[in-house]
């Protein structure tokens, strides 16, 4: 079958991507019905991690955020340094997999898929009956999980344990929670130090307004 479609798309050599699918397949008929589940499979991945890079990059924000108050202690901001640098990580390890995996894949099976219809369509073969189709998509699903796992294990990103003391990435987003607050915070302080000036005037008025009580004269004691 391979050789087959070599010469019906007229290349040398297939893809990685789509060589086991076309091996598991019996004709073109089934080769393209494999590609268009292999296609709808690696696009609901893509729509997913696309959807789970917005979320970590929410969270992102919100624990930075967090860091920049000066509520909280050192060790608290060290904690969040360490879970925003795996944040980072993981949005890498998506992108990479978005970027190299997904994206690839599905360029190469669209380039595959429109070659075979076109091929296809110049052929009055029939097409197959829906529980082949049914059989070849559960083949397709079976095909594309050992490729991913293929994939997963090859490029698989190893765990580093966590060290007594920041790294430089941590140290970097320390520094990123110690940047300046807002304009709005001088200008608090300007007017509570205003109110500080005020007080000690205000008080030493109310001292002198308040009226002092003659003192009586010395009741005079006649004797009989």
């Amino acid at each position: 079958m391979l050789d087959k479609i070599r010469k019906m798309l007229g290349v040398k050599d297939l893809p990685e991507e789509v060589t086991p699918l076309y091996r598991g397949a019996r004709n073109e008929r089934e080769a393209l019905v494999l590609l268009k589940e292999a296609r709808r499979r690696d696009e609901s991945r893509r729509r997913r991690a696309m959807a789970d890079l917005e979320e970590l990059d929410r969270a992102e924000e919100e624990l930075l955020e967090e860091g920049k108050s000066e509520s909280i202690s050192e060790s608290r901001k060290l904690m969040l340094a360490r879970r925003i640098k795996e944040i980072r990580w993981k949005m890498q390890e998506l992108n990479n997999r978005i970027e190299n995996i997904y994206n690839k894949r599905l360029k190469v099976l669209n380039e595959h898929v429109a070659s075979l219809e076109t091929i296809l369509e110049l052929t009055s073969e029939a097409l197959p009956d829906k529980k082949t189709m049914e059989d070849m998509a559960i083949k397709a699903k079976q095909l594309l999980e050992d490729l991913e796992k293929t994939k997963e294990l090859a490029e698989g990103i190893a765990m580093v344990p966590e060290a007594a003391q920041p790294d430089d990435e941590e140290k970097e987003i320390l520094r990123e929670m110690e940047r300046p607050a807002p304009e709005t915070e001088p200008v608090r302080e300007k007017a509570s130090e205003r109110k500080e000036e005020l007080r000690p005037v205000k008080e030493k008025e109310r001292k002198t307004e308040a009226p002092t009580r003659e003192k009586e004269p010395p009741e005079i004691m006649f004797e009989e």
